[in-house]
């Protein structure tokens, strides 16, 4: 007999807990990117891997795709922070483009600011220029929707500069049209729309489809600002034939859609057509209800109380204090303050 002594004994098996996050989160990155691409028709740097030998999740549609990040969010941001500490930067980027357009909108802006930082920083550190314009031009749409506005103009400026030294022109074209958005709310539209004209020649070069409609929105946006209705309709109108997928190559957008139909409601407000600008609030909101776009949902219902303040109606406050339930929802206070003024 052999006398066995306990101490001298394998433990169970280690467990190599840094092998195991790691693949967690190619795993979970994997499907945020794939899942990305069917919430959004823009571009992105992040392309699924088909050569993935992961058990990965299939998308039936752009919904069930949304569900699926809803779900996942909490996760994927602590692989991006877990990823960041293990100096795994490209999957920190991944991450933070993925999240980037499901998070914008949804009341989190503040969290998806961190997180693009945070990418932004892993791209300077992989000193990879393409991936650090991507990571900053997100950036400054998320400081945007902060009111961040001399914050995203300088993420937008580096941007435009490290695209230039790349001769990246999808760069050039969402830095520039991200100033515009600057200056656009900054209540400076003719600025906007010179810049929006410097970028159509450049996403027209790249038969860049989706991206030429989300240019017509928003110069729709800032005709409309300017009093140019009829300018506004026409670019609303081309805009809208891409997200609702009647265009040529179009990709059904509908939280995109739902902003054209906000600004066409705007647009019928001031023509005064009523009961046609009704509709496509309505429509609008529903949009932005079925894809959790917290914020302009409350603007949609700002809309509404105006229209039914126009028009007479007993009941156009109830608008009102469903946007401040909205807006407190996701913490606007500067909003929350705006709309119990006017109650």
């Amino acid at each position: 007999m052999v006398r066995l002594d306990p101490m001298s004994l394998d433990p169970e098996p280690t467990v190599d807990r840094e092998a195991l996050e790691s693949v967690f989160a190619d795993h979970l990155s994997e499907a945020a990117v794939r899942a990305a691409a069917l919430l959004s028709g823009g571009w992105s740097l992040a392309l699924p891997d088909e050569s993935a030998h992961l058990d990965l999740p299939v998308f039936a549609d752009a919904a069930d795709a949304g569900n699926w990040m809803a779900a996942n969010t909490e996760a994927l941001v602590s692989c991006a922070r877990g990823a960041r500490e293990s100096r795994n930067h490209l999957t920190v980027c991944r991450i933070a483009e993925s999240l980037e357009v499901h998070l914008r909108g949804t009341g989190r802006s503040s969290e998806l600011v961190e997180l693009l930082r945070s990418a932004s920083a892993s791209a300077r550190d992989l000193e990879d220029t393409a991936w650090e314009a991507r990571t900053r031009n997100l950036l400054g749409l998320s400081l945007l929707e902060t009111g961040e506005l001399a914050g995203a103009d300088r993420e937008f400026e580096t941007a435009l500069a490290l695209a230039d030294t790349d001769e990246d022109d999808r760069g050039r074209a969402t830095a520039l049209e991200g100033r515009g958005i600057v200056a656009q709310r900054d209540r400076r539209d003719d600025e906007a729309l010179a810049l929006f004209e410097r970028v159509r020649p450049l996403k027209e070069a790249l038969k860049w489809t989706h991206g030429i409609a989300v240019l017509d929105l928003l110069a729709g946006r800032s005709l409309l600002n300017s009093g140019r209705f009829e300018h506004a309709m026409e670019r609303l109108d081309a805009a809208m034939a891409v997200f609702d997928a009647t265009g040529e190559d179009a990709v059904p957008d509908e939280v995109n859609a739902a902003k054209v139909r906000s600004e066409r409601g705007r647009a019928l407000i001031a023509a005064r057509r009523f009961v046609d600008a009704r509709e496509e609030l309505y429509e609008a909101r529903e949009g932005f209800e079925k894809h959790d776009q917290v914020s302009p949902s409350a603007r949609v219902c700002e809309l509404l109380a105006g229209l039914g303040q126009l028009n007479r109606e007993d009941g156009w406050r109830r608008h009102l204090v469903e946007a401040e339930r909205l807006y407190e929802r996701i913490g606007d206070t500067a909003a929350v303050e705006r709309v119990r003024r006017h109650l």
